[in-house]
C-alpha cells in the first residue's frame, strides 16, 4: 500500500477540504456516470467520484488500511463515498457490508450509479484503521469505494492543530 502524498483541493468543494489520492493493490476503475453530489448534505466534490477502488471478482472482500497514519485514540467523524461505476443494468447490483476495525459500520449497502455516502458522527478509532467491504451473497458485482473522510472530533476550547489524517 502506498500513498502518492499529493494533497488536492477541488474548486467545487464548499468546505475547502484537502483530498489525498489513495492507491493499493486493488484495481482502480473509472465511473461511467456522474454522481448527483448536490443531493449530498456534506457536499463532496464531484471529482471524488470519478475513480474508485474495486475488487476483481464479485465474491472478493475489499480490505483497506486507511488512513495510512496511526490515529490517536479519539472519536472521529467518518464519511465513506460510493458510486457504482458501471452503466445501470436490470438485475445486476453491488451490495456489500462495511466494517471498520471488525466493528459493523453499515450492513447491506446497495450502491447506485448516482452515488451515496454513509457516515458516523462519533466513531472511536485508535492506531491503524482497517476497512472491510464484504459482498452480500446476492451481489452480482464486488465492492467499490470512491473516497473517504476521517476528521478528529475536538471539544470547543481544545487547542486545535491543522493536521490531516
Amino acid at each position: 500500500t502506498h500513498n502518492t502524498g499529493l494533497q488536492t483541493s477541488f474548486p467545487d468543494d464548499p468546505f475547502n477540504r484537502y483530498w489525498v489520492p489513495f492507491t493499493d493493490s486493488h484495481p482502480a476503475v473509472t465511473s461511467k456516470s456522474n454522481a448527483s453530489v448536490m443531493d449530498f448534505w456534506n457536499k463532496p466534490p464531484a471529482l471524488a467520484f470519478e475513480t474508485a477502488l474495486a475488487t476483481k471478482q464479485s465474491s472478493d472482500i475489499l480490505h483497506l488500511q486507511w488512513p495510512e497514519a496511526y490515529l490517536p485514540s479519539s472519536n472521529y467523524y467518518i464519511a465513506l463515498y460510493f458510486q457504482d461505476n458501471r452503466a445501470p443494468a436490470p438485475n445486476h447490483w453491488r451490495s456489500f457490508s462495511i466494517s471498520i476495525n471488525d466493528k459493523n459500520f453499515y450492513t447491506n449497502l446497495n450502491v447506485s450509479t448516482s452515488g451515496l455516502v454513509v457516515y458516523a458522527n462519533n466513531w472511536s478509532l485508535s492506531g491503524l484503521t482497517q476497512i472491510k467491504l464484504t459482498p452480500t451473497p446476492e451481489s452480482t458485482f464486488g465492492p467499490v469505494i470512491n473516497a473517504g473522510e476521517v476528521l478528529q472530533i475536538r471539544l470547543l476550547g481544545e487547542e486545535l492543530s491543522q493536521e490531516m489524517v
